[in-house]
């Protein structure tokens, strides 16, 4: 059962690929028009995987080439398809050290003592089946007899967010609330969604993607100040990811272009929003493996 639902044995649908990628979470503290954005360095990065119609995992090294102010990470994340009606997808991150600019006339600075750990499960359950709507575009598969694949569904989410540094996130100037003036903010929500997942095929062997989940939740949120902590009062919560993507197929090899992210956003009182973001973007250079036989794994006997 669990080969079944999470291994293509069908080694014709596996691909090796190179790629490039963007990654960074960011995000935006706002009290009426001021805002505050804060945002890592060194975003891009290169690497290799391996592509099935079930499942993408790729290893990237990030570039951090001649950056003054390296942000250190960590930025695991991922999808898989179980069976052919369940979506999931997670992450883990651990971000030290942001680029901190503001609409509001203050100088851009960096800092290095900005810490952001953060952790997310999203869940879609379809109405009709996904495994070809994800794999066309991720792992270089098409099917040339339908144009187009549209599934839409409902699930859930959970998110787990903090962020904190040893002094004000906020400059002790008018621009924001006096009491809005945080040091750390803490937060873990789930929520209900749901969304469409499509692809269509062009011409010319060209295909392309867009998929957008909104959702809306719970958050018990918590701030801290220098002073005191606070329980917010606004538990609303709400999310949207979005991801779009054009491919082109040639024989054996694939090239693909997505760019998306998942971005939710929250009151925390004293006038102050909260915007988060996880964006990312990759292009990638595949090959599928020339070969009709059957993946054997090592508990099977003879």
């Amino acid at each position: 059962m669990i080969d079944t639902l999470l291994i293509d044995r069908d080694l014709k649908n596996w691909s090796i690929r190179l790629f490039t990628n963007y990654k960074g979470q960011s995000f935006n503290l706002r009290n009426g028009d001021n805002k505050l954005s804060f945002k890592p360095n060194n975003r891009a990065g290169v690497g290799v995987g391996l592509g099935t119609s079930k499942l993408i995992l790729d290893v990237a090294f990030n570039l951090k080439g001649l950056e003054e102010n390296p942000t250190k990470r960590l930025d695991l994340q991922g999808a898989i398809i179980v069976g052919t009606n369940h979506l999931v997808g997670m992450y883990i991150q651990h971000y030290k050290g942001f680029k901190v600019s503001n609409n509001f006339g203050e100088p851009e600075f960096f800092s290095d003592n900005i810490i952001s750990f953060s952790m997310g499960v999203n869940y879609l359950h379809t109405f009709d089946e996904i495994s070809f709507s994800t794999s066309t575009l991720r792992a270089g598969l098409m099917k040339a007899e339908k144009k187009h694949y549209i599934s839409y569904g409902v699930g859930g989410f959970m998110v787990y967010d903090n962020f904190s540094a040893n002094n004000a996130l906020i400059p002790d100037r008018n621009f924001f609330d006096s009491d809005a003036y945080l040091r750390e903010f803490k937060g873990v929500g789930v929520g209900v969604s749901a969304g469409v997942l499509s692809v269509f095929v062009l011409p010319a062997n060209f295909f392309t993607t867009l998929n957008l989940i909104p959702g809306i939740g719970l958050m018990h949120k918590r701030s801290f100040t220098e002073e005191d902590k606070h329980t917010v009062s606004n538990p609303l919560i709400y999310k949207l990811d979005y991801n779009a993507g054009i491919g082109y197929v040639y024989k054996r090899f694939y090239v693909t272009l997505v760019y998306g992210s998942g971005i939710y956003t929250s009151g925390l009182d004293h006038g102050l929003d909260y915007l988060f973001s996880n964006t990312k973007a990759k292009i990638s250079i595949g090959y599928r493996l020339n070969s009709k036989k059957k993946l054997k794994l090592p508990f099977e006997g003879n």
